[in-house]
């Protein structure tokens, strides 16, 4: 079990992490340079993918498809947001991943720990 000051400083540094992460994801989007590749995901040069193709799995296609993917993209992260509540997480005790619910409402059932 976490002490409050090691809990707090846990926290803040998620929560930096969470932050730089989202800084990179917004960085990415603004970037008219960069592109998702829309089959496997890759960060490839726009003028590199409209041109040649994906480097690391071969898709080919235009600018059009290319901001497609991009809006379907934006709009599932949307949605991945709405349901960021995660089906298992680790034991805070035990490290051993259990359901969430399960662990909030009666406690890790490995170790007995109660929150």
């Amino acid at each position: 079990m976490f002490d409050p000051i090691s809990k707090t400083i846990l926290d803040q540094i998620k929560k930096a992490s969470e932050e730089e992460k989202g800084a990179e994801a917004e960085k990415l989007r603004a970037s008219t340079y960069w592109v998702l590749c829309p089959s496997c995901g890759k960060k490839v040069a726009k003028r590199q993918i409209l041109a040649e193709g994906c480097w690391a799995c071969g898709w080919k296609g235009t600018e059009e498809e290319l901001e497609l993917a991009k809006a379907k993209r934006a709009r599932g992260q949307e949605s991945k947001a709405a349901a960021e509540v995660n089906y298992k997480t680790k034991c805070p005790q035990c490290g051993r991943l259990v359901i969430t619910e399960e662990l909030k409402e009666k406690g890790c059932y490995i170790c007995g720990w109660k929150g």
